[in-house]
């Protein structure tokens, strides 16, 4: 396949980078800003995106959206990202919550969810994990009672990114608890009643949340698809996720990779041998990411499923990010943990965070097991 931009990719990347250049004129750069100011941007950058008419690009087109390929979107996600664009807040309502619900909703449930994610009134985020059961989802123990016109929810979720900016959860509970798969239901909860409690990274922020409910009500039209079916509607959820995954791998790595070098050109490193060695190593591996998740779109718009190679592109992505941030921080020197110099803490903190890219989105664990057992065809290890 031709990796390069067709003509009309090229001209519609050209209008990205037009607006982009336009919209983020007043915007200062994110690098370095505490989590409190990078949230106020990234709330203000989502509202621009709905007014623009940039989010849900890959709708249809009766549904607000703009109708475009996978690819249109990952472009403007990599022309935003070249330029330093804040992350845009309700990113798992637009790539996650949306399509599910367009999958699997009731024409009322797409007419009363899908303008308000498109207009960026409800931020979405996405209850799955539980503590103890975060790599076999369908272990879970949040369970749903029913009740007259609904159902009340007890139980507890962990690692919920964005649940503290959240008006809406893509939530999973256990409505039928003599059955695994078969007793779970997916429903589209209300916020107000949830309790949230941050969890604080290495780094300091806290954009991961544990959350509790007590009694929470869900009434019944907010349950999507049936009752004992969201492992199906689950299904498509992750789906999604490593669709959207494959969207911003390569642009993050990519950035993770123009760091270290000019890491390395700031210490006077770049005709060390083993620093190149080491750069071009990793380059080779930012690169891999790009034309892996290429193929995968390619695969996608041709109307296949994403499947275990998206186990491949988070593994690789994970490690050449790791590796690339903790080469940028040992090139420093003992420079490189100083919290008072704001570059070199601005480095540490991509470091620290990027510890976690092993474990969200599935662990390596999880992905190792997936190859091991759909790829290579071994037997299950637990």
């Amino acid at each position: 396949m031709d990796f390069h931009d067709s003509p009309e990719n090229a001209e519609f990347r050209g209008q990205v980078g037009a607006w982009l250049d336009g919209a983020l004129a007043d915007v200062p750069s994110q690098d370095g800003l505490p989590q409190e100011e990078r949230e106020h941007w990234s709330r203000l950058w989502q509202q621009r995106l709905s007014d623009g008419g940039w989010t849900g690009l890959s709708w249809p087109v009766e549904f607000g959206g703009r109708g475009l390929d996978p690819l249109s979107q990952a472009i403007f996600n990599e022309e935003a990202e070249r330029r330093g664009a804040p992350y845009a807040l309700n990113g798992v309502g637009s790539m996650l919550a949306g399509p599910t619900i367009l999958a699997h909703g009731t024409d009322e449930q797409k007419a009363r969810f899908l303008p308000a994610i498109l207009e960026s009134r409800d931020y979405w985020c996405q209850g799955f994990s539980e503590p103890g059961s975060g790599s076999d989802l369908a272990s879970l123990r949040t369970a749903a009672r029913k009740v007259d016109g609904g159902w009340l929810i007890s139980g507890e979720k962990v690692w919920t990114s964005n649940a503290h900016n959240a008006t809406r959860c893509m939530l999973l509970a256990r409505t039928d608890p003599a059955s695994k798969h078969e007793g779970i239901t997916y429903f589209l909860a209300d916020m107000r009643d949830v309790k949230v409690q941050p969890l604080v990274m290495l780094n300091g922020d806290t954009e991961f949340n544990q959350m509790f409910l007590d009694d929470v009500f869900v009434a019944d039209e907010d349950v999507l698809g049936p009752v004992g079916g969201g492992w199906k509607v689950t299904l498509t959820t992750l789906a999604y996720e490593r669709a959207s995954m494959a969207l911003n791998l390569w642009v993050w790595a990519r950035q993770a990779v123009d760091r270290l070098v000019v890491v390395a050109a700031a210490r006077g490193l770049s005709q060390d041998p083993a620093v190149a060695e080491a750069v071009g190593s990793l380059e080779a591996d930012a690169e891999a990411v790009r034309i892996g998740s290429l193929r995968m779109m390619s695969e996608m718009q041709a109307g296949k499923a994403p499947g275990p190679e998206t186990s491949v592109m988070k593994l690789l992505w994970a490690g050449v990010v790791q590796a690339t941030n903790r080469l940028a921080v040992r090139l420093q020197g003992s420079e490189g943990v100083l919290v008072d110099d704001p570059a070199a803490a601005f480095r540490l903190h991509h470091y620290l965070r990027a510890r976690a890219h092993t474990i969200e989105g599935g662990t390596d664990e999880v992905q190792k097991s997936i190859l091991a057992e759909r790829v290579l065809g071994l037997p299950r290890s637990r």
